[in-house]
């Protein structure tokens, strides 16, 4: 069992948040079984409300047990992490609206841009024009390539 200066020691650590589980647990059943001063005696209300899992009725601390406020609410902790995530969620939708505006679009993109055809000395550039064309071209090259891979091959085998 601990004495009333380590217990002591332990409260002053625990409002300090640097107490471990355990420590906790110490200073829960401590002050539950221990008769106490009456300045001591918000601290056991603190503990027992503490040890029954911090149910919605709050208790009233003393003046001196209570947080220097400092032009910060007590609730500042979750109003941060909820501004933070605020934040995050607008952030991450400008950035999806930077991306969906700024990439190119596919309908946009032409493979077949800065290509032209020679007819009769003339050059036609229309690529909405020449575009069959075109296709029509590659397909007879495919052609053309894949009858010389076929030549190459027999000609290995001879």
């Amino acid at each position: 069992m601990k004495t009333r200066e380590e217990i002591a020691i332990l409260v002053e650590k625990f409002l300090a948040g640097k107490t471990t589980n355990q420590e906790e647990m110490m200073l829960y059943d401590w002050f539950s079984v221990n008769d106490v001063s009456k300045e001591w005696q918000p601290l056991k209300e603190m503990f027992a409300w503490y040890a029954d899992g911090m149910p919605e009725e709050q208790i009233e601390l003393s003046e001196e047990l209570q947080p220097q406020k400092r032009g910060v609410s007590l609730r500042s902790p979750r109003r941060v992490i909820r501004w933070i995530s605020v934040g995050v969620g607008i952030a991450a939708m400008v950035a999806v609206v930077l991306i969906a505006t700024l990439r190119p679009r596919q309908s946009e993109f032409n493979i077949y841009e800065g290509s032209y055809i020679v007819e009769a000395g003339v050059r036609n550039d229309d690529i909405a024009s020449i575009e069959s064309e075109i296709e029509a071209m590659l397909l007879r090259a495919e052609a053309i390539e894949n009858h010389a891979n076929e030549l190459l091959a027999w000609a290995d085998t001879i």
